[in-house]
């Protein structure tokens, strides 16, 4: 065969099957020959689709047929359907590069959700308005309740007004002082915990209540609390995990992972792990406003070391507070340190 002709199976566009041919160059136009075909073309009226690695090409006939064949050079002499096909089957067919290009995408997707997706929501959470939070949060207590996950408080009455005055006296100056509320449910299959809403709802389990041998211990935990209302920080954390899940349903075409990131921010609230940043910044936020009350940030360190001791991991709720709000030695020393 010259070094002019290609062979080819042709398809005529009415028939599944393809029958072997010959394409033929001369000059501007090529010819095609077969059993029950005999053909010519102008050149500038094919097109050959790009090179994908070592896979079979094809070449649109201005009638509507199809050649299928081999890649070879003679293809380059037809018009091309994509015109950076050449740089595309550069990179395909050298696999180290690709590598390389996999783990620069893979490194720069990292960097923006370590780096990238905190500020994004922070930036996102400043400009929500404030009556929506607050809805937010409420319907995520009404849904918890709803649920039986919690159930009235069984604290006395008297236990619950000195709390909320101490709460309350916490709060003073504190930039989101309007919006602070604290709710107390029983929650005998959560156990010790407490959490903040997005919209200023801090609420404490009766549980924790009891684990704590002082009034100083409950504020103490809610003094952290109060640091996640005043960075927002569930905020924030809803609008990270609802990107995050946005972006796997742009790539995965499954939004049912959006759905499922939506519907249930409730239960995302409830046991919500946060970063490391965050509770660091909750930790240092509530030290200064113990002090600030004169109370002794102390008593966070004692409280947590009880909460630590009294864990078991084979049967702890999702919930819990430990499992929520990771205690580590680091942050029990800071309180102490906090504390001199």
């Amino acid at each position: 065969m010259s070094a002019n002709t290609l062979s080819v199976s042709f398809f005529d566009g009415r028939s599944p099957l393809a029958e072997p041919a010959t394409l033929i160059w001369s000059g501007s136009s090529v010819k095609l020959i077969g059993a029950n075909v005999d053909k010519s073309y102008p050149a500038n009226q094919l097109r050959a689709s790009p090179r994908v690695g070592h896979a079979d090409r094809f070449v649109a006939l201005p009638d509507g047929a199809q050649l299928q064949c081999r890649d070879s050079p003679l293809l380059d002499r037809l018009p091309q359907e994509g015109k950076t096909e050449g740089i595309v089957a550069w990179l395909e067919q050298r696999w180290p590069i690709a590598m390389v290009a996999l783990a620069i995408t893979l490194g720069g997707i990292g960097t923006g959700y370590v780096y990238g997706l905190p500020v994004l929501a922070e930036k996102i959470a400043q400009r929500v308005p404030a009556e929506y939070e607050r809805r937010l949060g409420d319907q995520a207590i009404a849904w918890l309740d709803q649920q039986g996950i919690f159930r009235q408080s069984q604290l006395d009455e008297d236990t619950r007004k000195v709390l909320t005055a101490g709460f309350e006296k916490l709060s003073r100056g504190v930039a989101r002082q309007s919006t602070l509320r604290l709710e107390f449910r029983d929650a005998p299959f959560v156990g010790p915990n407490a959490f903040a809403l997005p919209g200023g709802t801090v609420v404490i389990t009766d549980q924790m209540v009891e684990l704590a041998e002082s009034a100083d211990e409950v504020y103490a935990v809610l003094a952290h609390e109060i640091g996640h209302v005043e960075r927002r920080h569930s905020l924030r954390h809803i609008v990270q995990n609802s990107v995050t899940a946005a972006v796997a349903a742009a790539f995965t075409s499954d939004v049912s992972s959006l759905t499922l990131a939506v519907s249930g921010i409730p239960v995302l609230l409830a046991q919500a792990k946060y970063s490391r940043e965050f509770e660091t910044e909750a930790d240092t936020f509530a030290f200064a406003l113990l002090k600030k009350n004169d109370i002794s940030p102390e008593n966070f360190a004692t409280l947590m070391e009880r909460l630590s001791a009294k864990r078991n991991p084979r049967t702890e709720s999702r919930m819990a507070f430990l499992s929520t709000h990771p205690v580590t030695a680091e942050r029990i020393a800071r309180a102490r340190a906090a504390a001199k």
